[in-house]
This record gives C-alpha cells, structure tokens and sequence, in this order.
C-alpha cells in the first residue's frame, strides 16, 4: 500500500518530534521569565531593576530556540521547484522578524538598525525584548509558537501539493 500525499501532508502534520522539543525549551524559558516577575521584580522596593534589561536575555535564548527550529523546517521541506524558496519562507511578516533578531543576536546584520527599524525597533531600546512585544503584545511564547506552527503546516500543504 502506497501514501498518498494526503497521507504524508497528515503524518508531517501531526508527528513533528522537533516541535515537542521547541515547547520543552520554551517552556522552560517561560518559568524563568515567570520567576524573574514573580520572585524578583515583585520585590524591588526600591525600583532599581529593569524589566526590559532582565527579560532580554531570556527572550534572545527564545529568539534563537525560534530560529532553529524554523531552519530545520526549511531544511526539511525546501520546495525544489521553487526558483526562490526565501521569498516563500519569509513570506510572513513574523516569520521574517525572528530571523533578523536570530541575525542580530549573532551579529549577521551587516547594518543592524536599518534591519531592525523596519520593523520599528531600535537598536537602542532592547530589540529583542521590543522584538518579542511585536511577534506577541503580550509577551506570550505560547503564542508565538502556535504563529511557528501554523506557518509550518502552510509550507508542509505546499510540499505536498496535489
């Protein structure tokens, strides 16, 4: 008995080992970004922590978890008789957002404020931190990885169009 691409698109669709891993490291960069609020912002009495600077850190590790999980989907399921597969896999807005943060963390960005202000960050003002805000107003990781998934299974119904 043969798949059929309707197997394959399904198969792809449920079973993403990778994406499992993805939330486990999301995951745990959400308790970390819930015991920074928690434990330590709730009790600054005096006010000399900033949010935007002990959050960074945090949200560059889930930029880049983001931005590796994205690459092994484009590895893949690279369309082979698309002449330009980047126009296709940059195609959405957030998508292309995290790869230029991913860029800018590994400094990859030959002009890194004209990169980010196309997006209205500033290179100035915590871009990782802004650049999470815009992928998810309200910070939520879990969010952004339903955005990742959702554009994962557009590319996999393209592969395996009929």
């Amino acid at each position: 008995m043969d798949l059929t691409k309707e197997d394959l698109r399904n198969d792809a669709q449920t079973y993403d080992f990778s994406f499992e891993r993805l939330k486990i490291i999301i995951n745990g960069l959400k308790n970390a970004l819930n015991y920074l609020s928690d434990s330590e912002l709730s009790i600054d009495w005096w006010g000399t922590m900033d949010e935007k600077y002990e959050h960074e850190s945090i949200c560059n590790l889930a930029i880049l978890a983001f931005e590796h999980y994205l690459k092994t989907t484009i590895e893949d399921y690279k369309i082979v008789n698309e002449e330009d597969n980047s126009q296709l896999y940059y195609s959405e807005p957030n998508i292309s957002l995290i790869f230029i943060l991913a860029k800018y963390l590994k400094n990859e960005l030959e002009s890194p404020q004209k990169a980010l202000s196309h997006y209205n960050l500033n290179i100035h003002d915590y871009p990782v931190y802004n650049g999470v805000i815009a992928l998810n107003s309200r910070r939520d990781l879990d969010e952004i990885v339903k955005q990742i998934k959702t554009w994962r299974n557009k590319i996999i119904t393209i592969y395996y169009a009929e």
